[in-house]
């Protein structure tokens, strides 16, 4: 009998865009596995991060590799067949290297873009208490940021506002991207 291929899904967006927030709500809706992305980050790039130091590509990959082998571990150990993150994920690269290295291990992604208004996120952020991702950062964060055009599985919602509507159009794709019920 054939392993199930399980399923991924990447909530995706600058800092402040509602990822974790969302992940959790959605996690206990659907009764999936939520990894948060943050607490794979290296405590350099957190170190980094909390000196508002931008994150390099060199920072960016080992931490999407654990993210990688989290999610793979998870896969064969739970056999859990819907496996929801939170990755920033801004860049294209960022990306394809998920899809390629995670469809290796027979899971399939699947990319929802929480797209916020850059005003907003400023606003949202300095809401924020311990956070090692401060204000400042956002900049940085939209320097590296490509929006995903017409990617394989993906998804943009506009995440402005209204955290209710935006966990239902989520929760509504996912069901519709991947048949998870």
């Amino acid at each position: 009998m054939s392993k199930v291929q399980a399923k991924m899904f990447v909530l995706m967006g600058p800092c402040g865009c509602g990822k974790s927030f969302l992940g959790k709500l959605i996690s206990q809706e659907l009764k999936i596995t939520f990894i948060e992305g943050d607490e794979l980050h290296s405590e350099s790039n957190i170190n980094k991060m909390k000196s508002k130091i931008p994150l390099e590509d060199s920072d960016r990959y080992p931490w999407l590799q654990a993210i990688i082998d989290k999610a793979t571990k998870l896969a064969n150990e739970k056999n859990s067949p819907c496996i929801l993150i939170s990755c920033s994920a801004l860049k294209f690269s960022y990306r394809n290297f998920l899809r390629k290295n995670l469809i290796e291990q027979n899971i399939i992604v699947w990319f929802i873009y929480l797209k916020v208004d850059k005003q907003i996120l400023k606003e949202r952020m300095q809401k924020r208490d311990n956070h090692f991702m401060v204000v400042d950062m956002l900049e940085s964060q939209f320097k590296d940021l490509e929006e995903p055009n017409n990617e394989e599985n993906t998804v943009i919602i506009e995440a402005d506002n209204n955290t209710d509507l935006v966990k239902k159009v989520i929760v509504e794709n996912m069901k519709v991207s991947s048949a998870i019920y």
